[in-house]
């Protein structure tokens, strides 16, 4: 395993350590944000800057060997240096992956913790500052590192060996990595999980965690079917029956709901079904009912 996963992985394990920088962090606290040297914003208006001088048609076909696309003001994907490509986009794009610094203010101990993550997982630097819908009260970085916040604190992970809370990080991590900027993205678990897919083939772990971490991304989204009967109950219990999965599902469920509004309101509105669809899923999982 090289340096920069070693350190990425003992940076997780010291985050979710009690009273670590990260766990005592108010995130929830209106000014929290994750700022970068290259922001967001500058990079979509040196990349405009770029498009304008080409025809419209050709906009898309320029960025997407860099694996995103420009719409208006927004950027969706995760940008990747290519040099056969355009060689002013690919500057940018390496300025944006490889050379970008992270800092939080007032924050020094955390903000090398977010460093750390962005060196294992350069990905998630396009999450930082990536507005959500407006039900959301985080862009997608803030949210993303609130719910392994409320992860880190539940008694259940706690209780999990270590193999499954590493997957449980790694799955909150890339969960929401192709979210689509300022929209209801209902593609986002399935082309999370096969973007995760994808960037997991650079970590020297397990294939079966691997595999799990997919799974646990792509399924992510489970309460919401489960509230709108889009999925059965039994189906459910058929994917997750396997070793802890469903429970890190649930924990992961419960962090994400309370990772959307700082009031609480989300969470409170759905924690009665959480209470439910967990029982229910468990008594079929524990029977052995479920679709084989």
């Amino acid at each position: 395993m090289d340096k920069i996963q070693t350190h990425f992985f003992e940076t997780l394990d010291a985050m979710e350590k009690q009273n670590s920088c990260f766990l005592t962090a108010d995130l929830t606290a209106p000014d929290f944000c994750i700022e970068l040297s290259y922001s967001r914003k500058d990079f979509v208006k040196d990349i405009k800057d770029i498009l304008n001088k080409l025809p419209l048609p050709e906009h898309n076909t320029v960025t997407k060997p860099f694996c995103f696309v420009i719409d208006n003001n927004c950027f969706n994907g995760c940008p990747c240096p290519n040099d056969n490509g355009n060689a002013a986009i690919n500057e940018c794009v390496k300025n944006f992956v490889l050379h970008n610094k992270i800092s939080i203010k007032n924050n020094p101990e955390l903000s090398a913790c977010i460093e750390s993550i962005s060196r294992a997982l350069p990905e998630f630097l396009s999450l930082i500052g990536k507005i959500q819908h407006p039900t959301h009260d985080y862009t997608v970085d803030v949210h993303t590192l609130k719910v392994l916040q409320e992860v880190m604190t539940d008694k259940r992970y706690q209780t999990l060996p270590q193999s499954d809370r590493r997957v449980l990080q790694m799955a909150i991590l890339l969960h929401d990595l192709t979210k689509k900027e300022g929209e209801i993205d209902k593609t986002h678990p399935e082309c999370s999980a096969t973007a995760a897919e994808e960037i997991l083939k650079r970590f020297d772990i397990a294939q079966n965690l691997k595999d799990m971490i997919v799974l646990i991304i792509r399924q992510h989204d489970w309460l919401e079917r489960y509230n709108k009967g889009l999925t059965h109950p039994e189906e459910f219990a058929r994917l997750l029956k396997d070793g802890n999965n469903f429970l890190i599902e649930c924990i992961f469920a419960k962090a994400d709901l309370k990772a959307v509004q700082r009031s609480g309101f989300f969470y409170g509105k759905f924690k009665d079904v959480l209470t439910q669809g967990e029982r229910e899923i468990s008594f079929l999982i524990n029977k052995g009912l479920y679709v084989a």
